[in-house]
């Protein structure tokens, strides 16, 4: 790998992979890697999600389509939140394609080869934690809540509390050690059953987790017991709930600050010398000393703030679900997409306050009434909405997927942290939100819920334009059916209104479909009808609005202002049509010969009433074809 400089704009980039955003713990480690990002002189990349991504699901899997924008050449390192990404499959995907192009891998709490692992020291601070409420506070019959049985983190704390209690001479009884699985209802239930014998009642209650500590809390307290005074209870994590509840946990937590300074390191290691060793470091977790083990008195008053906080959060979630749920009844009514778009930048949280960027891809596009540039690839998107310097637009632009392009260099300069999130319904990947970000630390709660509308609200409109389609379309050609071909000439009759229109009309029928399907079947039959079509579109261009009436009826138009009428387009038509079907059956070589009779008219228009008439005299002149193309087929016959 070659020395990466500060200079390149690109260089200095870090990529971060992350799930579970919503997690206030985790959102706070992106909010404190990106601080210390910040003070070195480098950016961060998010590709974040908020699926645990535990196992493969139809969801997980549209989730983890954010993964797949990494551009690793570009980065000066990738970093896998192995603790909130549960897919180990994937981790050990993007390992590899970041080892492929020289990229250092830096694990987070999860140990893989040739990565450099920052490991959480868990064991030495909750051996701490149990010292701190045996031999600190003197507690003689402390119980155990561990969290799943087998589990490696909740074996682990079961082992510190035995050895303590084995350091102190103290008894290790089987019937004051249970499992109740890191959740609220096997913690109460195990809880309950302790408290119904008196006679060997904890005098201190040691939870592997803060989500069961909390519900010991809770049940002591329903029972009439006090925490610290009767019973000592603590927990491990360090969870954003802690701050809500009296008294408040005595916990342990990880020191992000460490995690974050020790990504920095090894970063600027690998700057200064590629060939650095990947290799393990832990980083400590510290005690939080709370209420509940009697080291803190309860202050009310900080209680109080803590509840108004949590009051006014309630008040800004229910806004913000009611701006949601209005907006998904409003943009949901029979909205074309393009419509839809041009409603999203009222309805942009207030919190996504940078600059922004929304792109989807050619399939999301296709059954939509979303215009592509010519010659969309497969593998590029297209920017559909972006906000620059506080103004909206609607750029249309085609781009590169995967790439550094998609990120404009002005928000490069201007932004330290920059936020990818998948757009998308279950597996069906609809695009990505690209997002600048500034200091302050974003709600991502509130931006899942966004995210998910979001995505609801494309999805719908995408399906009922798909729906639509199939309404006004021929499901074997693809052609508009009768239905469809009326609506389309109506609108396009609008579009010229106040003008002297002019109108090309086409009646086309394919030559003894009866033949070929009693010779050589239906299916051939079809292939006919299909091939049929594809000339006839061929023919008419872009403009075209063409149509199958059924069975071997179709209808090909073209409508413009009297001063746009292209030179001698009756004469180019015809050429266009034979010379694709002459075409196809050199190239086919079937057993039959494919052709079309047809009628041509090219007159003035006025107004819709006026089609019915012109197109019977476009049949009447297929007919005279037809008529003529029997006769010269019985002369030769003859």
């Amino acid at each position: 790998m070659s020395n990466r400089t500060h200079t390149d704009t690109k260089s200095n980039i870090i990529g971060v992979c992350v799930s579970q955003l919503q997690n206030k713990e985790n959102a706070s480690l992106m909010h404190t890697i990106y601080q210390s990002a910040r003070e070195n002189g480098y950016r961060i990349m998010v590709f974040g999600c908020f699926d645990k991504m535990d196992f493969p699901t139809p969801h997980s899997n549209g989730e983890a389509s954010i993964f797949e924008n990494i551009p690793m050449k570009d980065l000066a390192a990738l970093i896998l939140m192995g603790q909130t990404i549960l897919h180990k499959e994937l981790l050990l995907k993007l390992r590899d394609q970041a080892l492929e192009v020289n990229t250092p891998v830096i694990t987070v709490d999860y140990e893989m080869e040739g990565c450099f692992n920052i490991c959480l020291d868990y064991l030495s601070c909750f051996k701490r934690l149990v010292r701190h409420v045996i031999e600190g506070h003197h507690r003689h019959n402390p119980f155990f809540m561990a969290g799943f049985k087998g589990n490696s983190f909740s074996e682990e704390r079961l082992d510190a509390f035995r050895e303590v209690l084995q350091e102190n001479g103290m008894p290790v009884k089987p019937e004051h050690i249970a499992y109740g699985d890191f959740w609220n209802g096997p913690a109460r239930r195990i809880c309950e059953k302790w408290l119904e014998n008196t006679e060997d009642f904890p005098d201190a209650i040691i939870c592997a987790n803060d989500t069961m500590a909390l519900t010991v809390i809770n049940v002591l307290e329903e029972r009439g017991y006090h925490v610290p005074q009767d019973v000592i209870v603590t927990g491990f994590d360090g969870i954003d709930l802690i701050r809500y509840c009296i008294p408040r946990l005595t916990t342990g937590r990880v020191d992000q600050k460490k995690i974050a300074e020790q990504i920095i390191s090894i970063i600027q290691e690998t700057e200064a010398d590629p060939e650095a060793a990947p290799r393990s470091m832990p980083v400590p977790f510290h005690i939080i000393n709370g209420e509940s083990c009697g080291c803190k008195k309860i202050h009310f008053q900080t209680s109080n703030q803590h509840i108004l906080d949590v009051y006014t959060r309630m008040q800004i979630k229910q806004a913000h679900i009611e701006q949601i749920f209005h907006m998904m009844t409003e943009m949901t009514e029979g909205h074309s997409m393009m419509n839809i778009v041009k409603r999203f930048p009222e309805c942009i949280p207030d919190m996504m306050t940078g600059d922004c960027r929304i792109f989807v891809n050619r399939e999301f596009c296709r059954h939509t009434d979303i215009p592509l540039p010519k010659g969309f690839g497969e593998d590029h998107v297209l920017l559909l909405l972006e906000r620059k310097d506080g103004h909206m637009t609607i750029p249309l632009q085609e781009m590169e997927n995967h790439s550094m392009d998609m990120i404009p260099d002005k928000m490069l300069e201007r932004s330290r942290y920059v936020l990818y999130l998948p757009l998308h319904w279950q597996e069906e990947v609809y695009g990505y939100l690209l997002l600048e970000c500034g200091d302050q630390e974003l709600d991502y709660e509130r931006m899942k819920d966004f995210m998910m509308a979001m995505a609801q609200i494309l999805g719908t409109v995408k399906n009922q334009s798909k729906l639509y389609e199939m309404y006004i379309r021929d499901a074997l050609t693809g052609l508009y059916n009768r239905r469809g071909f009326y609506g389309e000439f109506a609108r396009r009759m609008r579009e010229l209104e106040g003008q002297d229109r002019r109108i090309f009309m086409a009646s086309v029928d394919l030559d003894h479909l009866k033949m070929i399907n009693d010779n050589y079947g239906h299916g051939e039959g079809d292939v006919a009808i299909r091939a049929i079509a594809d000339a006839l579109s061929e023919a008419a261009g872009e403009k075209g609005i063409c149509a199958r009436f059924g069975g071997d009826e179709y209808v090909a138009l073209c409508l413009w202002s009297a001063d746009e009428v292209p030179e001698d387009f009756v004469k180019i038509f015809e050429k266009r049509l034979h010379f694709w079907i002459d075409q196809w059956n050199a190239t086919e070589q079937k057993a039959y010969e494919l052709g079309a009779s047809t009628g041509i008219i090219m007159e003035s228009i006025q107004n819709v009433n006026e089609i019915d008439e012109l197109m019977k005299k476009a049949d009447d002149n297929m007919y005279d074809c037809k008529v003529r193309h029997h006769s010269i087929r019985a002369s030769r016959r003859e």
